[in-house]
């Protein structure tokens, strides 16, 4: 067996695991960029094109005049991007905002910032929205759709979505919850414990970091270098909210279990799957659903932090760890 220092990379595995269950809510479709990012081919070339490859911009700012036509892909880095004009490819933008008030043949995506459709703005592509918002006026025109990445996530997470939805998000948590406790039982184990000794301390510290990180995940992409950092940022953070959740659920389960059915108290699989599944369900009612999901998230996460991600204990425990 594994000691419990030696395992914590399967919380990244199981993250990813995660992820790809964005493709139950087409979530999936918001991380495919058309086109080269970097190496921007030029199309339809024409005469009136003022730029056939243009460079990926580092920090500056882009401004495609009006009258002017960028026949290339456009590529930036912390730095806003002022559309005018027209561009003729994929406009991929991190960690700034994005105006556009001309026309574009091609894709939009921006992860971490903000993106502004004028009266004129034409987009005859899809965008991609990560981390951020999007303003539009009444004129504009947009003949793709726009994908919010987080919206998979979100709805994971928390629980919203459609009847249909909280069916393949219950068969999500119940798996994910028998893989973690059979894989990380220690882990688990020192979560759920660190949530009962410390839980105004969890809870505190779950909403200190879930409001703290869209700050950190901005800088992280701002500063250009760093940007697989903060996508490592990112998995953790999915992966300590998953964690805690499964702890959340866990425990819940072992109270419930321990007072309806004291005779099968000790068999672990029956309390996770029967707590994750009350979770599930209570975060599926209308109005004060999205209030349980969150809470339990945020006191989950606390925990995963407090005990270092299951790795020690944190505080003496007031009753046996099992």
């Amino acid at each position: 067996m594994f000691k419990i220092l030696h395992r914590p990379f399967l919380l990244a595995l199981l993250s990813l695991w995660l992820l790809a269950t964005f493709a139950i809510s087409g979530g999936l479709q918001a991380w495919q960029v058309g086109g080269s990012t970097v190496a921007a081919a030029s199309r339809n070339v024409t005469e009136d094109c003022i730029d056939t490859y243009h460079k990926p911009s580092i920090g500056s700012t882009v401004v495609v005049n009006s009258g002017e036509m960028m026949c290339s892909n456009l590529t930036s880095f912390g730095g806003t991007v002022v559309v005018l004009g027209e561009v003729k490819g994929d406009i991929v933008v991190f960690g700034a905002d994005i105006v556009i008030n001309g026309k574009i043949d091609g894709n939009v995506s921006l992860y971490v910032g903000n993106i502004t459709l004028q009266d004129n703005a034409h987009i005859n592509g899809d965008i991609h929205l990560c981390g951020g918002n999007w303003i539009h006026g009444e004129d504009t025109g947009l003949r793709g759709s726009m994908i919010d990445c987080t919206r998979g996530v979100r709805q994971l997470l928390t629980g919203e979505g459609g009847p249909g939805f909280h069916f393949w998000s219950l068969v999500t948590w119940v798996l994910l919850g028998v893989l973690l406790t059979s894989l990380l039982p220690e882990h688990v184990t020192l979560v759920r414990t660190t949530v009962r000794s410390k839980f105004r301390r969890c809870f505190v510290l779950g909403l200190l970091s879930i409001l703290l990180a869209p700050v950190v995940l901005a800088v992280l992409t701002a500063l250009i270098i760093p940007i697989p950092l903060a996508i490592i940022v990112a998995i953790g953070l999915i992966a300590a909210w998953a964690l805690g959740t499964v702890a959340i659920g866990w425990l819940l389960g072992d109270y419930i279990v321990r007072t309806v059915t004291p005779h099968h108290n000790q068999i672990r699989w029956i309390q996770v799957v029967v707590g994750l599944t009350t979770l599930v369900l209570a975060g599926s009612l209308p109005y004060i659903g999205w209030l349980i999901s969150i809470g339990a998230g945020l006191l989950g996460l606390g925990a995963v932090f407090l005990s270092r991600f299951g790795t020690r204990l944190y505080g003496l425990p007031k009753q046996p760890l099992l």
